[in-house]
């Protein structure tokens, strides 16, 4: 009888490495998906409450969307992507003991509001400067830009100091993948969308914000897109080979360096060469950046990292979708032309 149980000793364990894996991914898959439903709920509510005061908000008639979200009444009110990022170190020391959510946000435009509990924690070398300590900064995920310098704003707008306006976010949306190892997983190539944009079609109905066009199909209305990089903590990107199809030979490596954008010409400001994926802390050992790291928040994982899987790069990146919510509503109000040289219109 002794015999029998010290050949079973070891049964447990076996079942548990057979099933841990499969449970690993349902116990992520349920984490994951609980959060982005979550998620899209918070960039729903987002894109309602942006579209529906932009709507009623004054502004010239023939006013562009694009101009209208320059305006100071838009910015103070609606939506201003200076308020995507906000440098706790400053923060902490306007508000020692500070609370984000109840020192911050209530002075944020109502927009952004609803996307600050979307808000990730990035902290990074802004100086490449040892000597100084790395920025540490409360911000909405996506790619980190600078923003170019001496851009002119003549809003006239005061920010708090922890309002880090120098940057800008903006997201990397993947199109395609590059051929990489095993004819898949290589790099992405990418189109740069805003946070906030317009719903329009530059060839069918071209800015929809705008009464002046009398040929456009739907005019004077505030079509309004929010998008939201959703990635996974817990679950990593491979390519897909189709349904019943084995992938497990071919992750989608991280590799900023191979990244190629499509429409540069669309960015905001300049990529941080200084926001590596993998950095050395220090004590010299080598670091993830996260799942939001990297110059194109595009992020990295450390799983399965063997050459024969990710290639030259050193490991995988996130499971990803970018989240993307709509929301219409008739402009209320208007004024005169941008150029005074109309009457003004009313409902």
């Amino acid at each position: 009888m002794r015999s029998c149980c010290r050949k079973r000793s070891g049964q447990a364990l076996v079942e548990f490495g057979l099933v841990a894996l499969v449970l690993y991914m349902l116990v992520g898959g349920a984490i994951t998906f609980g959060i982005w439903i979550y998620a899209a709920g918070q960039i729903q509510q987002a894109a309602n409450v942006g579209a529906r005061e932009l709507s009623q908000t004054p502004l010239p008639f023939d006013e562009t969307f694009e101009d209208a979200l320059e305006q100071k009444n838009v910015r103070q009110r609606v939506y201003d992507d200076r308020w995507l990022v906000i440098d706790l170190t400053k923060l902490k020391e306007e508000k020692p003991g500070h609370n984000f959510f109840t020192y911050v946000v209530p002075q944020m435009p109502l927009l952004n509001q609803q996307l600050a509990v979307l808000y990730v924690l990035d902290v990074f070398d802004h100086d490449n400067d040892d000597a100084t300590p790395p920025m540490r900064l409360m911000r909405y995920p996506g790619a980190l830009l600078k923003r170019p310098q001496g851009e002119s704003d003549e809003s006239g707008i005061e920010y708090p100091d922890y309002v880090a306006d120098d940057y800008v976010v903006q997201i990397p949306l993947v199109v395609e993948r590059k051929e990489g190892h095993n004819n898949g997983g290589g790099a992405e190539r990418i189109r740069w969308v805003c946070v906030v944009e317009e719903v329009d079609d530059p060839d069918t109905n071209p800015e929809p914000f705008s009464l002046e066009d009398s040929n456009q199909d739907m005019r004077g209305v505030v079509a309004l897109r929010v998008h939201y990089p959703a990635q996974s903590t817990w679950l990593s990107s491979y390519q897909d080979r189709g349904a019943f199809v084995s992938n497990a030979g071919d992750p989608n490596a991280a590799n900023d360096d191979a990244v190629e954008s499509l429409n540069s010409e669309a960015m905001k400001g300049t990529l941080f060469d200084s926001k590596p994926l993998v950095f050395e802390d220090p004590l010299g050992e080598s670091v993830y950046a996260g799942t939001y790291g990297g110059k194109y928040g595009l992020g990295i994982h450390g799983a399965m990292t063997s050459p024969e899987l990710t290639g030259d790069a050193i490991g995988i990146r996130p499971y990803r979708r970018v989240l993307v919510s709509h929301a219409i509503f008739r402009r209320e109000v208007f004024l005169p032309s941008t150029d005074d040289s109309e009457e003004t219109l009313t409902p």
